[in-house]
């Protein structure tokens, strides 16, 4: 399913981080200054994080998150951005740029997507320090950040619920639409929870990094506009076999199709 027309003012349009702008505090600019780098495979599959203030407007923190087919997820405590890295010659860039979610933050969070922005503008220098330790330096300003799996560690799939607040509708990742709430929960082979309009169960089979489900029901209420398109993709999502993967406290399940969900361990 593609999604409507008429639905893109409540999911938000996609923007561009652009590799370009002022460069990030502290960079020199032209180019020059420290190198880094090392084995650029050993990022695969691994998402770090900022434990210290490093000046990002609302906090941060700075999570930067490496995919094992060459992309970048990053966010610095408002929106997320994605999309191809290169790691070559001790410099992280991004090219063109990288696409972002638009969603409204509280207070000065609204400023952090701007610092990122300069911040991957300025094509840091990156080295593993250690083996959890990853840094990026763009001038003065040097950035520590380390391997979530070591700041916190992934919690189970099972006996919890997780709250869906992402949506991948097999071209364009999104934010949830204001207004609407969805949730799964696995519990001994079993899946269950809301579709953001009806009540869902069925059966959920893990097997490594796949969960396989089948016969999914659910209850009969009419869904519309925005209920319906939250509701097709959960449903698309739980259709067969879909790859999850859990990284601290958040869940991403991404089915062959496309079609994925992202979703956050609740309290």
């Amino acid at each position: 399913m593609r999604r409507p027309a008429a639905l893109l003012p409540l999911l938000g349009v996609v923007l561009f981080l652009a590799g370009c702008g002022d460069t990030a505090a502290g960079d020199d600019g032209d180019g020059s200054g420290a190198t880094g780098g090392g084995d650029s495979g050993a990022l695969a599959g691994r998402t770090f994080v900022s434990t210290e203030d490093v000046g990002i407007p609302g906090g941060g923190p700075l999570n930067l998150q490496f995919t094992d087919d060459g992309r970048l997820l990053a966010s610095a405590g408002c929106n997320s951005a994605n999309g191809p890295v290169s790691l070559d010659g001790g410099r992280l860039g991004t090219g063109g740029g990288l696409a972002m979610t638009e969603m409204g933050c509280p207070g000065e969070r609204m400023d952090a997507d701007q610092w990122l922005s300069d911040l991957l503008a300025a094509e840091p220098t990156w080295e593993l320090a250690d083996a959890n330790t990853f840094v990026l330096t763009a001038g003065e300003l040097v950035i520590s950040l380390t391997d979530l799996e070591v700041v916190e560690p992934p919690v189970e799939l099972t006996g919890r619920q997780w709250d869906v607040d992402g949506l991948t509708d097999g071209e364009v990742a999104s934010s949830m639409p204001a207004g609407f709430a969805a949730h799964l929960r696995f519990d001994d082979g079993a899946v269950t929870g809301h579709t953001g309009c009806n009540e869902l169960s069925g059966t959920a089979t893990v097997d490594g990094d796949a969960v396989t489900f089948a016969d999914i029901v659910v209850s009969d209420a009419a869904c519309a506009d925005g209920a319906a398109y939250v509701q097709d993709i959960v449903l698309q999502v739980l259709t067969g076999e879909a790859r999850f993967e859990i990284t601290g406290n958040r869940l991403s399940l991404e089915a062959p199709s496309g079609f994925g969900l992202q979703a956050v361990a609740a309290a």
